[in-house]
């Protein structure tokens, strides 16, 4: 991957995650990042609220034109970016182009994902798009949203690893698979719980058939528990990994989610609404566990 790309824009639209590049092997690295910056383009597109709900499908539609095909795609002006998505958004064209550098089994796994990922952002600008709090009706609603946006990064995340070594894991591929599927939709319920009185005041909810507070905090606890075991299946993907810096990296996003579902367990409507989150000191104290965890 150009290491301007990575360096002047990976790193600005999320530093966690350029940091833990070091912990990839790498054959890794390039169809990861280059991944990630795409799945972020897509996601500026949805979230970019000053365009009406029409443009912005539209313009996912031709964003994954431009990213399949190489169709022209310019994004409009759009105020109030962060500084790192603006520069994501001008040099989409670089992303591309890193994109087609790539072996053709990774510009296949790339250009899905983030199809499969885009596809889930349209569901949800159509599904959310009314008068009030909009709520989902199933479970299966939330299930297979969950797998749109990050379960069917946990297979790409497979897909790659075992295309790019030999050794990826000592689990069978399938195993890895469906871990990897259900680490990424247990890492986005948490998001999803950690953020719903904020989403309810954007007008969405995404836990089924609730209305009330008290039908919203007695539904935390279930979803709370279908996460639990979706993290479960996590540190048996992690554990089955072979190499240490694999293990240390993908751990730690596991260990950073229960201690968040430990805090949403027991927080009460203000706290919740407050914002639950996990300190750097805390973060700092999970990073020793995960080593431990990496070398045993």
């Amino acid at each position: 991957m150009n290491g301007d790309l990575s360096r002047k824009v990976l790193k600005d639209v999320s530093r966690s995650f350029y940091l833990s590049l070091r912990f990839l092997p790498k054959g890794f690295r390039a169809p990861t990042s280059v991944g990630y910056l795409l799945a972020r383009a897509s996601d500026t597109i949805a979230d970019a609220g000053q365009l009406g709900v029409e443009m912005r499908r539209d313009l996912l539609a031709r964003f994954m034109e431009f990213v399949i095909r190489g169709k022209k795609f310019e994004m409009p002006k759009v105020g109030g970016l962060p500084e790192g998505e603006e520069v994501l958004m001008s040099r989409l064209g670089d992303c591309v182009a890193a994109l087609e550098k790539l072996p053709d089994w990774q510009q296949v796994s790339v250009r899905k994902v983030v199809g499969i990922i885009t596809e889930g952002q349209c569901w949800d600008l159509d599904r959310f798009a009314g008068e009030g709090v909009v709520s989902l009706n199933t479970d299966d609603e939330l299930r297979i949203y969950t797998y749109q946006v990050a379960g069917c990064v946990g297979e790409f995340w497979t897909e790659i690893g075992v295309g790019s070594e030999r050794d990826f894991a000592r689990a069978s591929d399938d195993e890895m698979m469906r871990w990897g599927q259900a680490y990424g939709r247990s890492l986005q319920l948490i998001n999803i719980l950690r953020d719903v009185p904020e989403d309810r005041k954007n007008g969405r909810c995404y836990l089924p058939g609730v209305e009330t507070r008290e039908q919203l905090l007695r539904e935390r606890q279930r979803w709370i528990k279908e996460a639990r075991k979706g993290l479960d299946q996590a540190e048996r993907y992690a554990k089955s990994l072979n190499g240490r810096r694999m293990r240390f990296g993908t751990v730690l996003p596991a260990m950073i989610g229960r201690k968040t579902l430990s805090r949403l367990e027991v927080a009460s409507w203000e706290d919740w609404e407050a914002g639950v989150k996990i300190s750097r000191k805390e973060v700092y104290g999970m990073m020793v566990k995960a080593a431990r965890f990496a070398v045993s």
